[in-house]
């Protein structure tokens, strides 16, 4: 990380101002990037829909047919539910993260120094390694602490996603796929692939954080940097530790997120409503393999991939800006230039 971050510890920051300027950060940033969420979706649940989504961009008149939509709109479907719930969470990811962050990280520091003196061994304390460990065990913690708002909306807002333009004109809002998960599978269909989820989100979230946390460090005290300014250099940082994270993550949990998605969209990829036909992880597995070769596991990864990197290189430079102006202590105008 930083060295702003190094100093700005979770109880420096007014939490008020955190969420309340975090809030609008997030919502502009999840309208920016949800298209990328779209075709991810459908690319890893429609077999209609090829691997080069970008490949499908036409335009007739003044409609779309962009990964298989009608309309250009519809590279937005699912938005509302997850600025409903996606907030909330990300509130309880990123609390969850700090203050676990923070002790995992004082604790190993502390084990550090009382094995090893440091004035006799300068050096001694392995910085990055300390940050890979603790960064990636609380990212971990703090992706299954917010699963049970994420699961739910990931359900209601990839039915949405997939569903065809008839279909989505007739039933397609937020209450009308509430209605119809609870008639399938009563409220515990909201939470289906719970379990998946869970699983895939530990390694995600472990693997991104340990990774761009590890890079971050790294990088700080590159010889290269020596001489560059400091934007040039927490640009390329930036830049550097999102796409390796994000490469990484994506990459080594793609066939986790297929299975967690093609389980959760279920019923709308023309699996009949009986409790017996209902997918299982199993079966899911064996069709993909069977259409489409062990590389079904992989479906959507380009889009994964580019979908995390984005989303983690701009939040982690949004965070960065928010912690940094979220300060206690901090002043938008300070009183010495108001003056002036």
């Amino acid at each position: 990380m930083s060295s702003e971050e190094n100093t700005i510890k979770w109880s420096d920051i007014d939490k008020i101002k955190f969420y309340g300027i975090g809030t609008g950060i997030y919502t502009a940033i999840t309208l920016g990037l949800h298209p990328i969420s779209v075709i991810k979706t459908r690319q890893q649940v429609l077999n209609n829909v090829a691997s080069n989504a970008l490949s499908h961009l036409k335009k007739k008149s003044t409609r779309f047919h962009f990964a298989g939509l009608d309309k250009i709109s519809g590279l937005y479907r699912g938005v509302g539910i997850i600025l409903l719930l996606a907030i909330p969470a990300r509130g309880i990811y990123i609390y969850t993260l700090e203050t676990s962050r923070e002790v995992i990280s004082g604790k190993m520091t502390q084990i550090f120094a009382q094995k090893y003196s440091e004035s006799d061994n300068p050096g001694t304390i392995n910085r990055p390694l300390v940050a890979s460990f603790s960064g990636g065990l609380a990212g971990g913690i703090a992706a299954a602490s917010a699963q049970m708002l994420v699961v739910p909306m990931d359900i209601i807002s990839q039915k949405q996603m997939v569903m065809d333009s008839v279909s989505y004109e007739r039933g397609g809002s937020i209450t009308n796929v509430m209605k119809s998960v609870i008639q399938g599978d009563g409220w515990k269909g909201f939470y289906r692939g719970f379990g998946l989820s869970l699983f895939a989100s530990l390694p995600t979230g472990t693997i991104w954080w340990a990774t761009y946390s590890g890079c971050q460090h790294s990088l700080q005290s590159a010889t290269y940097f020596h001489g560059q300014g400091s934007l040039y250099k927490t640009g390329f940082i930036q830049l550097v530790s999102g796409l390796s994270a994000a490469t990484l993550a994506a990459t080594l949990t793609q066939p986790l997120d297929v299975l967690k998605t093609r389980l959760q969209v279920g019923n709308d990829i023309g699996v009949k409503k009986r409790a017996v036909d209902m997918p299982t992880y199993s079966s899911i597995t064996k069709e993909l393999i069977k259409t489409h070769g062990y590389r079904g596991l992989f479906r959507g990864t380009a889009p994964r991939i580019l979908n995390i990197a984005l989303w983690g290189t701009i939040l982690s430079s949004a965070y960065e800006y928010l912690r940094h102006v979220s300060r206690k202590d901090y002043e938008f105008l300070p009183i010495n230039q108001s003056k002036k």
